[in-house]
């Protein structure tokens, strides 16, 4: 070949290189199906390659394209990279030439970052002040002191070991709330806020948090009082407040992904890290659910850790029962040590009626267990109580179960899911009725 074909050849090569990457390399950074309303302006997602494993190279890297990140912004446990906002320079700067082949770039996925909101309830009492009497509360065990689906599930059950820790990844926590400060774990390295203005992980402006830490591990601090207190599932529960979400309960899928790289780099063996958020966002599960994204779910697994999430609750706005919980993320995320469920409804005498809750999404795979979620009794902000109804409960309840255990639920009874959903879901108990 002369050398006139060569230098047609390589030119029309290089021409299509470049449309290519103009082509893909602006399709890597977006998503297809996500609207944009959902998307937070400006924010995004910066995954870089494994050679770049530390928040001293990171922070190097990300200042060498003109952008400034602190320790904060920068996650390095299973997946490496950081979360900024960026202008179309910086971006250009991160993709470098042949994004698409990622090639000349240590850059592996640009990903705007969408909006993360606490599973939303769908029935939400007034706050219930502590001087109530506790037997005017239909959704409450006097006895107990508790939740009427805290004892379903067999609790509150004292755990044998205390040396274990919940990452509450919510609003944030109350700590001054009298059945739950002695149980948050303050100070050191384990409790943040990612919410830059809310710096305070102990400050819960919307009570969201409070609600999940209150039905894990509250403890009642006078077991003999005739008024309202609270024992969750595995009463004195280590607490570990991470807020990634403002007093309105939304944030980010990039500060969830900031407060789960921090909880897994802090945590120790037999830990569990509690997720009760979420959003319909279906080709988010399908790209975090990827073979690339498997040294997180790997990171997982070797720390020992389980991640229990909610399987979310269908919106007003939404169809009937039967919506597949493979769309919500991040509760679709599959692995060994990642566990998702889904919400049961108790009443009747006893508890005995029980139905899969029409509020909540279903399928196998997602969801591994159910739990009671309809009217659930618990802690709220301000240092007073409130009812709730949600997916968030459910996470909630199962991961004191697991607190409470040591290990996995237990399940000798299933539930099937409504319509045409013909599924049996594993009901997650602490302990077998006798």
């Amino acid at each position: 070949m002369d050398m006139k074909k060569v230098s047609y050849l390589l030119g029309f090569l290089t021409i299509i290189t470049f449309s290519v990457d103009f082509i893909i390399g602006d399709r890597a950074q977006s998503w297809n199906t996500i609207p944009k309303e959902n998307l937070v302006d400006e924010s995004y997602t910066v995954f870089v390659k494994d050679k770049l494993s530390s928040r001293l190279l990171i922070r190097a890297y990300a200042r060498s394209k003109g952008i400034d990140v602190s320790e904060s912004q920068i996650f390095v446990e299973g997946a490496y990279g950081f979360v900024a906002d960026l202008n179309e320079q910086q971006i250009d700067a991160l993709k470098g030439w042949f994004y698409w082949l990622r090639a000349f770039t240590d850059v592996r996925q640009i990903r705007p970052n969408f909006r993360i909101q606490s599973t939303r309830a769908r029935m939400q009492s007034d706050p219930i002040p502590q001087s109530t009497r506790a037997r005017m509360q239909s959704d409450y065990d006097v006895s107990y002191q508790t939740s009427n689906g805290v004892i379903f599930v067999g609790g509150p059950e004292i755990p044998p070991n205390l040396n274990r820790k919940v990452w509450v990844i919510d609003t944030g926590i109350d700590s001054s709330h009298p059945d739950l400060a002695a149980q948050v774990v303050l100070g050191g390295q384990f409790a943040k806020s990612f919410v830059q203005s809310e710096p305070n992980p102990y400050e819960d402006g919307n009570g969201h948090g409070t609600f999940s830490a209150g039905l894990i591990g509250a403890k009642s601090t006078d077991p003999t009082d005739e008024f309202v207190r609270m024992n969750g599932v595995a009463p004195g529960a280590k607490l570990v407040s991470v807020k990634v979400l403002n007093n309105e309960g939304e944030g980010s899928w990039g500060t969830v992904l900031l407060g789960l790289s921090h909880a897994l780099i802090n945590s120790s063996p037999g830990d569990i890290i509690s997720l009760s958020l979420g959003g319909d966002f279906p080709e988010a599960c399908d790209f975090f659910n990827r073979s690339w994204f498997k040294n997180f779910r790997l990171s997982v697994k070797n720390k020992g850790v389980l991640v229990v999430m909610s399987a979310g609750n269908l919106g007003e706005d939404m169809p009937g029962p039967g919506q597949s919980s493979t769309i919500n993320f991040p509760g679709c995320l599959t692995g060994e040590n990642f566990i998702a469920v889904g919400s049961i409804s108790v009443s009747g005498e006893l508890n005995s009626v029980v139905e899969f809750s029409n509020f909540s999404y279903m399928a196998m795979p997602a969801i591994d267990y159910v739990a009671p979620g309809k009217g659930i009794f618990s802690t709220t902000k301000d240092q007073v109580y409130e009812i709730r109804s949600g997916t968030s409960a459910s996470a909630a309840i199962v991961s004191g179960i697991i607190y409470a255990r040591g290990g996995l639920p237990l399940s000798n009874e299933t539930i099937r899911g409504i319509g045409t959903d013909e599924t049996d879901y594993p009901v997650a108990k602490v302990k077998l009725q006798e």
